[in-house]
């Protein structure tokens, strides 16, 4: 991890590397679920890497795959909408799905056994969402952890979190949390270990623990 960079154009500069994505619709078809009949769209936070389908017509369309969804974010984050150029969200992207837009408070139920949870550090509104069912449960983190070895190491923070010393806070909650029975973590940047749990070491930290 990256130590932050000063503000004032220095996003600009900072290389993130190329994103690779856009199979999430025929992902959905495989799994027997069209674009069309998703219901909700849960948005951890404003940046571009985390909207693509939010903003982008499907192929061979001039309209996003799930502008017929609610599409959920944070209230404080979309209050803030203004620091998504940060990571790459222009107006212009926003505006492509700002209609469908529900402010989400934190702890609200998004979707049956689907909860909203802040995470504020990353961005001023990143959120979390758990998915519950009995007593067992998923915690889809977003970029609250970029990378397994901040599970190890909390406070380390990623250099363009917008707040590390609350991304870093946050972060140690929900290793903790990640650790507890029945709870398996989800973290979209994990390369191919995007599912786990934490586990404590004999030194006492913890370490992701990848699952199949």
């Amino acid at each position: 991890m990256a130590a932050r960079t000063p503000r004032g154009g220095a996003h600009a500069a900072w290389r993130r590397g190329r994103l690779y994505g856009g199979e999430l619709p025929d992902n959905l078809r495989r799994l027997g679920r069209e674009p069309r009949h998703i219901e909700a769209v849960a948005i951890t936070h404003l940046h571009t890497g985390h909207l693509g389908w939010a903003w982008t017509p499907a192929p061979g369309t001039d309209t996003p795959p799930f502008a017929h969804a609610t599409h959920f974010v944070a209230a404080p984050e979309w209050e803030r909408r203004d620091l998504a150029a940060e990571g790459g969200a222009t107006a212009e992207r926003l505006a492509a799905f700002a209609s469908r837009v529900h402010p989400a408070a934190d702890g609200e139920e998004i979707f049956p056994g689907v909860r909203a949870r802040f995470a504020a550090g990353h961005t001023v509104g990143h959120t979390t969402y758990v998915i519950s069912a009995g007593d067992r449960r998923l915690i889809a983190f977003g970029d609250a952890l970029h990378s397994p070895v901040q599970v190890t190491r909390p406070e380390w923070s990623c250099g363009i979190d917008h707040d590390p010393a609350e991304s870093a806070e946050h972060r140690r909650r929900l290793v903790e949390e990640l650790s507890r029975p029945g709870t398996v973590g989800y973290g979209g940047h994990f390369a191919d270990v995007v599912f786990g749990r934490a586990e404590r070491r004999p030194d006492g930290r913890f370490a992701w623990v990848p699952i199949a």
